[in-house]
């Protein structure tokens, strides 16, 4: 219980951190983006408790794509952010 009540504060601290870091380096990342990338990195680290107790070469082979997945979609939506402005 104290795992899904401080993940979520050092999520927003780094969100908060990253789009400071970024507009100092004058790359743009919405907000928006941000969040998608913690609730995806959120997601992906609850998967990979699930998916496997014994670390081999499936469990890395879903964990890579569930990472790729996750950054696709992030790219993505960040793009598609950064065009509609």
């Amino acid at each position: 219980m104290i795992f899904l009540m401080i993940v979520p504060s050092i999520m927003i601290v780094a969100i908060i951190f990253i789009h400071e870091a970024a507009k100092s380096f004058d790359v743009e990342i919405s907000y928006i983006s941000l969040a998608i990338c913690a609730v995806l990195s959120f997601v992906v680290d609850i998967a990979a408790a699930e998916l496997s107790t014994a670390p081999n070469r499936e469990y890395f082979l879903k964990l890579f794509l569930l990472i790729f997945v996750a950054a696709a979609v992030v790219t993505a939506v960040n793009k598609f952010l950064e065009v509609k402005k």
